[in-house]
């Protein structure tokens, strides 16, 4: 009866393969037609499924399909019996989708056409190492694009020296124009995050530069009022860089720090200039007077929701704060006096010691660092004191070069 098997096959359906006609065991041919009964028996029920038994020699590079149900070529508008060459030229791309382990995620590979002809036989072997194959191949089918999912089951047959595909082909067109349609959203998605992303780097740099503009102009304007030099906003600015850094502050507080000090006398603007620019030492009720500035300086920076401004007026309001209590305007002690107002204070003393003004000459660096640490404790955070010292060879650097 195994010679009647092929005749009786390609009469009953259009049997085109070569084993059953060729001399290969009675037991691979006796498997193989049981299989393609199967196979005919499934496509004659109308299952959404496509079954395929594709076959290849493992020294040839050639496929040829033993089985393959009609829906297949009607799917694919083909003709030929050589269904093999014709189902490759069509694939457009192939898709394979592998789990990850570290970290858990799906990673999908897809290769163009070129790459799968250049990497066939790669491939090949790997499928027959792994006994399954389990891809999607995007065809340019007949009625336009399709996508098959192919599930299959390699079986060596080592003593008839051939490879068998038991195969399944599922059309997913319909979930893989969905999958190409969500990433074209997410595409599009990512473009307007990047862009709106854009948008607020943009807006918060040209934000910080008007800031920053107005801090400058209030600086200036200060400065001005009071006799202030350049150079001496400038120091004190990077002592107090300094001394942040190394008390700890993060890189935003410590920005902040740094261009808010420059601030700290700007409530000078509401003193008298008879009083503000007099040579002499000043009367007690002057030095009343005076001591307004703080809360004049809180007041102009006062207001607003700026991080910088707002700690621009901490600093305005209680730079003049002692460690012992006996500053003003508040009487504040300890840790009742802002951070940032306990480095502007030691950093605007010592530059200030070593500043020459119209009613005093500079001290030299040495004698002020010993002035500052004579007011640990009193004036100053002993903390901060014990920070500035440490940091005398950068503060000593600052003050030799920053003219």
């Amino acid at each position: 009866m195994a010679e009647d098997i092929p005749a009786y096959l390609r009469k009953q359906f259009n049997y085109t393969g070569r084993i059953l006609a060729g001399s290969y065991s009675k037991e691979l041919k006796h498997n193989l037609s049981q299989a393609i009964v199967h196979l005919e028996a499934l496509e004659r029920i109308g299952s959404p499924i496509i079954p395929y038994i594709a076959a290849w020699h493992p020294d040839d590079e050639h496929i040829w399909y033993e089985y393959t149900g009609s829906r297949l070529h009607s799917l694919l508008g083909l003709k030929t019996t050589d269904l093999a060459d014709a189902f490759r030229a069509n694939i457009i791309t192939r898709c394979l989708y592998r789990k990850q382990k570290t970290p858990s995620a799906i990673d999908k590979i897809i290769r163009d056409r070129s790459q799968l002809d250049s990497m066939r036989n790669s491939m090949r072997r790997i499928a027959e190492r792994g006994g399954a194959v389990e891809a999607i191949y995007k065809i340019d089918a007949n009625s336009g694009p399709v996508w098959l999912k192919d599930l299959a089951r390699i079986e060596i047959h080592d003593r008839d020296r051939v490879m068998l595909s038991y195969g399944s082909l599922i059309d997913v067109t319909k979930e893989m124009m969905l999958e190409e349609k969500l990433i074209e959203i997410q595409g599009e998605l990512s473009f307007h995050k990047d862009n709106l992303e854009f948008i607020v780097v943009e807006r918060t740099k040209a934000l910080r530069k008007a800031e920053l503009d107005v801090v400058s102009r209030l600086t200036n304007a200060a400065a001005y009022r009071d006799g202030e030099t350049g150079a001496h906003i400038k120091r004190l600015s990077q002592y107090c860089g300094i001394l942040g850094r190394s008390f700890g502050l993060s890189k935003k507080a410590n920005w902040a720090l740094f261009h808010a000090v420059p601030m700290h006398d700007v409530g000078k603007l509401g003193i008298d200039d008879s009083i503000l620019r007099k040579p002499g030492p000043l009367s007690s009720n002057e030095f009343e007077i005076i001591k307004t500035h703080c809360q004049v300086g809180a007041d102009l920076l006062g207001g607003g929701d700026s991080f910088l401004l707002t700690v621009a007026k901490t600093i305005a309001l209680s730079h003049h704060e002692r460690w012992d209590g006996s500053g003003y305007p508040r009487g504040l002690t300890e840790w009742q006096i802002p951070l940032a107002s306990r480095i502007t204070s030691i950093c605007d003393v010592f530059d200030a010691l070593t500043s020459e003004r119209p009613y005093k000459k500079a001290w030299d660096f040495e004698n002020a660092v010993s002035e500052v640490t004579r007011l640990r404790s009193s004036y100053f955070d002993p903390k901060l004191v014990d920070l500035f010292v440490k940091n005398l060879p950068e503060i000593k650097r600052i003050f030799q070069t920053t003219d």
